[in-house]
């Protein structure tokens, strides 16, 4: 009995040996499947065929990289691919060293040479960038490419405590990416020369161009629940963010940030009418944005003045820009040139004069004829009406509000002989 015994638990240790071994085998191929096979790009298509590996490396065909070459290793007993691309793996000598990247320039569109050694320095607040934070895969074409959203987070970004670049000008100072523009325009029949007013030191470039930034770029805490359960208790200390999430994992910095847009917004992009919403001025000066347009006159299609076809901002006139009220007439001169404030005076003038005509033929007309079935009567009062609203006796909009003047006073003339 012991002897039978004996022999069926031999039987079973055999199996088990033999279970045991083949286990074993099993493993060991599989880790030398994970750690070598990984180094041959075809391994990984296999399941990632969607991602076509196109940039401008110097190597001589995709072919030469492996995965695991920039990839990172999350696992130190076998080699277990992650999305994890530290900077070390970037800057090898063979790829792109620091020294090389640091000591040329780098063309970017049509903006002044980029600088790689600016952007590598270790920042305050860790808000060191990686390389990464800037070249990422952004589901296109490319496997990675220059993520143009995360420069406008960076630099457009309103926050508390300015940021300041290496010539101690803001971050969001326009002139560190765009440089000279050589443009001419024909407004009203003279050469507009952009040179003349870069050379111009009394006026600054938002002064023209407005609204071309648009979104905070702010952290909404509802981002946090893309990827966490709870909102971390260090979510108002971006030092502890950037810290976590760029410099010890690869997350985009658009991934937590709101979008954040910085392009050029042309005049007739602008709606028209009742709807209009203008986020250059605020509601109550609505009146003069639409004077500005040459819009919302009687009887009268009017143009855009030349300063709303250039996007000036109010601000460049109005240097109280709390209120945009007072206006000094020699602030004319620093775009225009020198004495055109007199000029603009007598036009104001003019205009004064144009008005007290109009007001007083309204009177006279009103009185000998029936104002509610009077067409010219009615489109007189109207445009009576929209420039005294305006305010500006003709500076926002000279031309156009001239020719409203001189269609509501002929017309009534007209319709005071009609009564005679």
């Amino acid at each position: 009995m012991f002897a039978e015994v004996k022999r069926l638990n031999k039987g079973i240790v055999t199996k088990l040996a033999i279970a045991t071994a083949i286990a074993v085998g099993v493993v060991i191929v599989t880790m030398f499947i994970t750690v070598a096979r990984p180094k041959h790009t075809q391994f990984c298509a296999k399941c990632h065929n969607n991602i076509l590996f196109n940039n401008a490396c110097k190597k001589s065909s995709p072919g030469d990289i492996a995965c695991i070459e920039c990839h990172t290793h999350e696992n130190k007993g076998a080699a277990v691919m992650a999305v994890e691309i530290r900077d070390g793996h970037c800057t090898t000598e063979s790829c792109h060293p620091l020294g090389k990247l640091s000591a040329k320039a780098v063309s970017y569109k049509k903006t002044k040479p980029f600088q790689h050694k600016t952007h590598a320095e270790k920042f305050d607040e860790n808000l060191t960038l990686r390389c990464t934070s800037c070249h990422a895969n952004l589901k296109g074409n490319k496997h990675f490419e220059t993520d143009v959203n995360t420069c406008n987070i960076c630099h457009f970004m309103n926050t508390t405590t300015p940021l300041y670049s290496q010539n101690r000008k803001p971050i969001s100072d326009c002139v560190l990416c765009h440089g000279h523009v050589e443009k001419t325009r024909e407004i009203y029949g003279k050469t507009f020369k952009h040179d003349l007013y870069e050379e111009n030191e009394r006026v600054d470039c938002s002064d023209c161009h407005f609204k071309i930034v648009q979104g905070d770029g702010r952290v909404d805490k509802k981002s946090c629940y893309r990827c966490h359960k709870d909102v971390s208790d260090t979510f108002d200390n971006a030092s502890d963010m950037h810290s976590a999430h760029i410099d010890r994992h690869k997350v985009a910095c658009t991934s937590c940030h709101d979008s954040l847009i910085h392009a050029w917004v042309n005049a007739g992009d602008k709606p028209d009418g009742d709807d209009y919403d203008s986020q250059s001025v605020k509601a109550n000066y609505k009146v003069q944005e639409l004077i500005m347009m040459g819009k919302s006159g009687a009887g009268i299609e009017g143009e855009p003045d030349p300063m709303y076809l250039a996007t000036l901002h109010c601000s460049a006139c109005h240097k109280d820009k709390q209120g945009y009220a007072n206006v000094k007439p020699d602030v004319c001169n620093n775009c225009h040139e020198k004495g055109f404030d007199k000029i603009l005076t007598e036009q104001m003038r003019f205009v004064t004069s144009r008005m007290r005509l109009l007001k007083t033929l309204l009177t006279k007309a009103k009185r000998q004829y029936n104002a509610g079935t009077s067409k010219g009567i009615q489109e007189a009062e109207m445009n009576y009406t929209l420039i005294k609203k305006d305010g500006s006796l003709g500076v926002h909009n000279i031309k156009y509000v001239k020719y409203l003047l001189d269609y509501s006073i002929t017309n009534l003339q007209q319709v005071m002989k009609e009564t005679l």
